[in-house]
């Protein structure tokens, strides 16, 4: 999730789409403010093309809903901000609404043997058990020093360069995350 739905969120949900494809999941993105039927930004199109994401030209931004957040196992904000925006919408969903980039944080410290108890299940049953697994160790990490650190650049309007600062945020937020969600599923 993200402000407008035409730059972070959806290359985040073009590249989470991509690596999780193999896994009985559902990626899409949308915005808290979104520009509604907007494509995805040109400057980030061609970023997300240039990574193979080849169907970014047919995004069209979409309206976050109440539904979304309830049907939603997992949403992952873009900044604080919208996680906050998340929450007020729907108080319940802060169990399992994170920044990417403090899911992705917190990701990194799920232990093996965690993700091994949850053996035997299905895999939507062991994926939902892996978003428990970092919920539970919400708070528990040293705050970081620099809070902004929890978000991804917002580009919009900004240079080039702020742009590829932006999806340089993304790819390693994304990673930690797809990793925990492969570990927890195994082959499959």
């Amino acid at each position: 999730m993200c402000t407008g739905n035409i730059c972070r969120s959806p290359f985040g949900e073009a590249l989470l789409r991509a690596e999780l494809s193999r896994l009985p999941v559902q990626v899409f993105s949308a915005g808290t403010h979104a520009l509604v039927g907007q494509p995805m930004h040109e400057s980030i199109k061609e970023l997300a093309q240039k990574f193979g994401y080849l169907d970014a030209g047919l995004h069209q931004a979409q309206q976050l809903t109440v539904g979304m957040i309830k049907e939603s196992d997992l949403i992952l904000a873009m900044d604080r901000g919208h996680r906050r925006e998340i929450v007020e919408i729907l108080p319940r969903a802060s169990r399992h609404t994170f920044t990417l980039r403090e899911f992705a944080r917190l990701a990194d410290q799920v232990s093996n043997e965690d993700i091994a108890r949850r053996s035997g299940r299905s895999p939507l049953e062991l994926l939902r058990g892996a978003v428990e697994s970092v919920a539970q160790l919400r708070g528990t990490l040293p705050l970081l020093d620099d809070p902004w650190q929890e978000d991804v650049v917002d580009p919009y309007g900004k240079d080039r360069a702020t742009y590829k600062l932006s999806v340089g945020q993304l790819f390693p937020a994304a990673s930690a995350s797809v990793r925990l969600f492969n570990d927890a599923v195994g082959e499959i």
